[in-house]
């Protein structure tokens, strides 16, 4: 009688860890939903990082683009052959630094060291 309980009991106990506990169904699905969601998500950060990607190909491309372009000056004074060019002034740039520590690009007053802006600020 002593063995056949034993015996029982061991085959009890081999049963109950042979079956894995079965998990409720709404916590499954919730799981599954989780998953598909990260699974969407990967998918979009991907083809997010691509868009980026191609972006900074294009802008690189533009860059070198405009720094291998020749630059126009503007403000360079040309002669015709009409008559005399005005004789101008060499433009002083203002001694001041601006608050994000870049020098300033104003011209300066006549006899200064420093722009209209710069002169107030400096007097004071």
């Amino acid at each position: 009688m002593v063995r056949s309980v034993v015996l029982l009991l061991i085959i009890g106990a081999g049963l109950s860890a042979q079956t894995p506990p079965v998990a409720p169904t709404a916590e499954a699905e919730r799981l599954e939903s989780l998953i598909t969601e990260l699974t969407a998500l990967k998918s979009q950060v991907s083809q997010s990082e691509a868009k980026i990607d191609a972006v900074l190909r294009a802008l690189c491309e533009q860059r070198g683009s405009l720094q291998t372009k020749p630059t126009y000056n503007a403000l360079k004074v040309t002669q015709d052959d009409s008559g005399p060019a005005e004789v101008r002034k060499p433009l002083i740039r203002c001694k001041a630094l601006t608050s994000s520590g870049k020098r300033c690009t104003r011209s300066v007053i006549d006899g200064q060291r420093y722009c209209k802006q710069h002169a107030l600020a400096h007097q004071k």
